[in-house]
């Protein structure tokens, strides 16, 4: 062996070592993933509701290469049947091949483990939670159940860990590389969910508000940061009045999702008002469920207690934002708006309690085990997760966990503005692991040092003498 191949051996071996936690949960939650994707939890066998939706737009895009305009097709963000039509179409033979978007769907929830670990690494003030985090998120079944649907929730949290990732390395190291993966894999996150602009937003109130402990992020790297989002929120606002004729930033049904939120209705019709438009409806399953619990247990709160009735029916486009508005203001003038804060409080609540997260709640196989999982996460996660929202107000230099509690932060201003839901959490979970990780550590090692220093106080120093024997 020549000395160049003997120290790229060397190397080699060095770099394994040192990242071998990283390269042992990403394999291993690769081989998990895999096998349920594969094997256990086929993706086509469960091609309904908001799957078939988006297995539906994506085999337009084969269909129809020209990308002419459709309206309903602006009423969903983009980036999840892209992503369906990007695997299948340049990695697989076609929109029926499912198997390689089920191994898509595994590289994707194994990516998210590695990223977690990899943010722990950087966030965590303690050696032994990183490896712990890692070794939770290869195993936590609400992402594994998640990455077995064609749904956005998983390559959604992907996007939002690893960008979060680069943020707190921009933030901590100030290198302009770090800005650019991180505005990009935002900028990507906010194709399949446009709630990241809520973290991005109090990201930058933290920044202006606290620029002291950041003394690396300078304004040039935020911009930097910046530019990848701005310029996918141009396009997708141009696609958006490509395929509607109207104004918006990339989707319609933010306002869609906010009358639920604010009327507390549990379905919502459409009934068509132009031949070129169909019946259409969508009822959100956290609120489904709640109407469930009332039915069961009538007067016991929290349960549905709608603005109006409890299924709405209109004429018009599902996303006609003039609808939609006047539903809203309809119900807060119903309700008043102490009743509006109750509703605030019960979508909050609903991040975690009284519901089953979808699809599995409505799945008798599956249903055990998301409902056995939902306890665990909030008898095990939520609370010191929540109890680690406050290291936002620690001064501490570029402490890594506040801008990670920042996403939790988000999650609860957009479940008390709209909606909330243990799927719509979900992908906020590796965040709250992190967190609740590290507020259990803290407690462990203050304990231990305690317990130190009371023994240390009962053990007699160097040349001091004991008590005497009786």
């Amino acid at each position: 062996m020549n000395d160049r191949l003997v120290r790229g051996l060397r190397a080699l071996a060095r770099g394994l070592h040192e990242h071998r936690w990283l390269w042992l949960v990403v394999l291993a939650s690769l081989a998990v993933r895999l096998h349920w994707n594969l094997v256990v939890h086929p993706l086509d066998d469960y091609l309904y509701s908001d799957m078939r939706g988006y297995v539906r737009r994506a085999e337009l895009l084969f269909s129809e290469p020209g990308w002419s305009p459709r309206e309903y097709d602006a009423f969903y963000p983009f980036g999840t049947h892209v992503f369906i039509y990007a695997v299948q179409r340049f990695l697989g033979q076609g929109p029926e091949d499912f198997r390689v978007l089920g191994i898509a769907y595994a590289v994707v929830g194994a990516l998210l483990t590695g990223f977690g670990y990899l943010l722990a690494r950087r966030v965590s003030h303690h050696r032994f939670v990183p490896p712990l985090v890692g070794v939770a998120l290869v195993t936590y079944y609400p992402f594994i159940a998640l990455g077995g649907y064609v749904l956005s929730e998983v390559p959604f949290a992907l996007c939002l860990v690893s960008s979060t990732y680069f943020l707190v390395r921009m933030a901590q190291d100030g290198r302009p590389r770090d800005a650019w993966a991180a505005g990009v894999l935002a900028a990507l996150g906010f194709t399949l969910r446009p709630q990241i602009l809520a973290s991005v937003g109090l990201f930058g109130v933290y920044w202006l508000i606290f620029r002291k402990r950041l003394p690396r992020l300078r304004l040039s790297l935020m911009l930097h940061a910046l530019l990848p989002l701005l310029l996918m929120a141009a396009f997708s606002s141009w696609r958006l009045h490509y395929h509607t004729g109207r104004y918006g930033l990339i989707s319609e049904n933010g306002k869609f999702n906010q009358v639920f939120g604010r009327c507390h209705n549990n379905k919502i019709f459409a009934l068509p008002d132009t031949p070129q438009r169909r019946r259409t409806s969508f009822g959100p399953p956290p609120l489904i469920q709640l109407a469930k619990r009332e039915a069961k247990l009538p007067g016991v709160w929290p349960g549905l207690d709608p603005a109006r009735e409890v299924e709405i029916t209109y004429t018009g486009y599902i996303g006609d934002s003039k609808i939609l508005g006047e539903l809203i203001d309809d119900c807060i003038a119903r309700t008043g708006w102490a009743k509006q804060i109750e509703y605030s409080v019960v979508n909050v609540m609903l991040l975690w309690r009284y519901n089953v997260m979808w699809p599995d709640s409505g799945k008798g196989p599956w249903r055990p085990f998301a409902r056995r999982w939902g306890i665990i996460h909030t008898t095990g996660l939520a609370i010191p997760a929540l109890l680690g929202l406050l290291s936002v107000f620690v001064r501490r230099r570029a402490d890594g966990l506040a801008i990670v509690s920042l996403h939790l932060w988000a999650i609860l201003a957009i479940a008390a503005l709209i909606l909330g839901g243990v799927r719509f959490r979900s992908p906020y979970d590796a965040f709250i692991i992190i967190l609740a990780f590290e507020v259990y550590a803290t407690v462990l090692v203050a304990i231990g040092r305690f317990l130190r220093k009371r023994l240390m106080r009962g053990v007699p120093g160097p040349g001091e003498v004991g008590p005497p024997s009786p």
